[in-house]
């Protein structure tokens, strides 16, 4: 058959024997895509590649909102321990809809892998790039850590001035030098995540104090000397961890403790970068840290505006639109460096003057509950639909 004589909507009849041979499963309806007189393509095949243990215990129902977003084609689930480097086949499972049951198979290497390890698995990256080729894994590199963060965003001209000064902290001299200059500031694992090892140190009245969580609790603690801070470093943290230095913003607070922004930014069908939902979370009792793990609660944006509208110096829909614009250029220039990648969760503060500032990715972001979607009812669709829609658009099937 000539592969122009295909049109719109032309149904093809494929043998089960030549399914066996593609590793096709004979359920699974597929797009046809003309690559030439007599070639063409069956797709777009989609591989969602998480961890071992998710496929060791079969943990699918989160996978399983992927599934039902791809019309026309086959999502699988695999690990790296399913990559067969020999047979160039992948041990996975996809999901009958007939049967309404994930059924283990042995299958073909995907056209697009959506990443959903954190952090990645760069060796299984490697193997499949052999195959499949460069470009088509995202989310390329899931933790981005707050260096690279600081150093990529400030390389921009308009990004600079949204992004707060970062430095590695080596030793008490150079923090006591950036102390000096910036008189309060973080101190952060390069690689933290969700709250855990963040301390924050003052200079007032030319003494210094820090403060840090503890077992949920704020201590407080005053320091003679800056190398005392590697104490408390070896002792609330991890000796041989690489830590950051980070000007503190003089943040805007709400109800009396600091609150965070997270814009979500992903990918459409076109590979246009788009804000399809912002959340909000605000520090609760004593505590300074906003992530969720430290027991920050969510709070309606409604319910924000309220209060910090009339400090800000200009409207609601004026400020989200400034998230919006950040959010955007954001994940622009991460993705040139560090792409393809198809979803962000970018955290942003607010100083006392009403200036946005970024503090940092998140890559693979979490889910957001339920009971706090009221103000974007479609992210739970889009949170699933805007993935498999950009896998689409990689496969080359988005026409």
């Amino acid at each position: 058959m000539d592969s122009k004589q295909l049109t719109d909507g032309a149904v093809m009849q494929i043998s089960q024997k030549a399914l066996q041979e593609l590793r096709i499963p004979a359920n699974i309806k597929v797009s046809i895509l003309p690559i030439g007189k007599q070639e063409f393509r069956l797709g777009p095949l989609i591989g969602i590649l998480t961890s071992g243990r998710v496929c060791r215990n079969r943990t699918f129902n989160f996978y399983l909102n992927y599934s039902v977003m791809l019309k026309s084609g086959l999502l699988y689930i695999f690990s790296y321990q399913g990559l067969n480097t020999k047979t160039k086949t992948i041990t996975g499972y996809y999901f009958n809809h007939s049967e309404k049951t994930w059924v283990p198979a042995e299958l073909p290497y995907p056209d697009v892998v959506i990443d959903r390890v954190y952090p990645n698995t760069y060796w299984a990256h490697r193997q499949l790039e052999k195959v499949i080729g460069r470009g088509k894994i995202f989310n390329k590199k899931s933790l981005i850590n707050k260096l690279d963060f600081y150093t990529a965003l400030s390389a921009d001209s308009f990004l600079k001035t949204h992004v707060p000064v970062t430095k590695t902290c080596t030793n008490p001299a150079n923090l006591e030098n950036f102390l000096k200059t910036h008189r309060k500031l973080f101190i952060k694992p390069l690689n933290g995540m969700q709250g855990r090892g963040i301390i924050t140190v003052s200079l007032e009245n030319n003494a210094a104090k820090c403060r840090f969580m503890l077992k949920g609790k704020v201590i407080e603690k005053k320091l003679t000397g800056f190398d005392e801070i590697w104490g408390v470093l070896q002792h609330f943290g991890h000796p041989r961890r690489r830590y950051i230095m980070q000007n503190a913003i003089p943040r805007m607070e709400y109800r009396g403790g600091p609150f965070c922004f997270r814009v979500m930014v992903c990918k459409n069908g076109s590979g246009q970068w788009l804000v399809p939902a912002i959340f909000t979370k605000t520090a609760t009792g004593a505590s300074f840290l906003t992530n969720h793990a430290a027991g920050a609660r969510f709070v309606s944006l409604k319910n924000l505006f309220k209060e910090i509208e009339g400090r800000l110096g200009y409207d609601k829909t004026q400020f989200i639109n400034q998230l919006i614009d950040l959010g955007v250029k954001t994940a622009g220039i991460l993705d040139q460096k560090y792409g393809p990648l198809g979803e962000l969760g970018l955290d942003m503060v607010v100083d006392r003057s009403g200036k946005p500032w970024l503090i940092e990715a998140n890559g693979n972001p979490g889910m957001v509950p339920r009971s706090h979607m009221i103000e974007f009812p479609h992210w739970v669709y889009q949170m699933f639909n805007l993935p498999v829609s950009y896998a689409i658009y990689l496969a080359g099937f988005n026409n």
